[in-house]
């Protein structure tokens, strides 16, 4: 059991806070920071998100997200101001350049985003959902089989309320912005797709996001978010994949907090 929780860990350490703070350190290699204070920083990171849940690659995150905006801009500004730079004798690739088109074509700036669009988009997603716990519950009937709740979701129902309420920012805003910009930004858009195409992308790094979250019983849930969120990132922008993912997070923990209150 203690090995299991141990893997667990660190595969969420790897998937999930780890990549924050490549990207981070990649950008700020470019912009000539010093490599003890990267150093330092890197540390610091891997020991207090420990114990910080998804604070501190939140941070990261929206550093990285302000990165990529600085990066468009750059490139605009050299594109229209020099063309000579941008020519392959005078220009050296940098994450920067290779980035720098990301803010616009994946919707990071919340210029694009439309909330009556994305209310829409995340009430369609959760009609889905719905029917997938109906089926569920009916195949586990049906076949007797006995599934726990995710870990978390435990948790939080045996939790004191004090200790709840502060773990609410952390599970509905904190965790969506990081595990959108993880597994649909980098691993789906720019890791998978280059190399496997957009269908098999989605798929596969779904299935790591749904796996990720180590529960059976929530597995069909979660691929579908992902699957989902996928397509909304591609055809919408980051941040409707965002807000999909908040609302079924926001959904799941007012669920849980109402059967707190009476207990008051």
């Amino acid at each position: 059991m203690i090995k299991y929780s141990i893997i667990k860990n660190l595969l969420v350490f790897l998937f999930v806070y780890v990549p924050p703070l490549v990207i981070f350190i990649r950008f700020s290699r470019e912009r000539n920071k010093s490599k003890i204070v990267l150093f330092l920083i890197a540390i610091f990171y891997m020991i207090l998100s420990v114990f910080t849940n998804n604070l501190l690659p939140f941070i990261l995150t929206a550093i990285n997200i302000k990165y990529l905006r600085d990066a468009n801009r750059s490139h605009n500004f050299y594109k229209d101001q020099c063309s000579l730079c941008l020519s392959k004798h005078n220009f050296k690739e940098t994450i920067s350049s290779r980035l720098s088109n990301d803010f616009i074509r994946f919707g990071f700036t919340r210029k694009k985003f439309n909330i009556v669009s994305a209310i829409k988009s995340a009430a369609f997603s959760y009609m889905v959902i719905f029917m997938i716990s109906i089926i569920e519950k009916i195949i586990i009937s049906m076949f007797s089989v006995q599934v726990k709740d995710q870990e978390v979701v435990t948790e939080m129902s045996n939790m004191p309320l004090n200790k709840f309420i502060i773990l609410i920012p952390i599970i509905i805003i904190f965790a969506p912005v990081v595990e959108e910009f993880v597994f649909r930004w980098l691993i789906f858009e720019k890791i998978f797709i280059p190399r496997i195409g957009i269908y098999f992308s989605a798929l596969i790094s779904s299935v790591i996001f749904a796996f990720i979250h180590f529960n059976l019983k929530a597995f069909p849930l979660i691929l579908w978010i992902g699957l989902y969120n996928c397509y909304l990132i591609e055809k919408k922008g980051y941040w409707y994949s965002v807000f999909n993912h908040f609302t079924f997070n926001l959904v799941t923990t007012m669920v849980l907090l109402a059967q707190k209150l009476p207990a008051i």
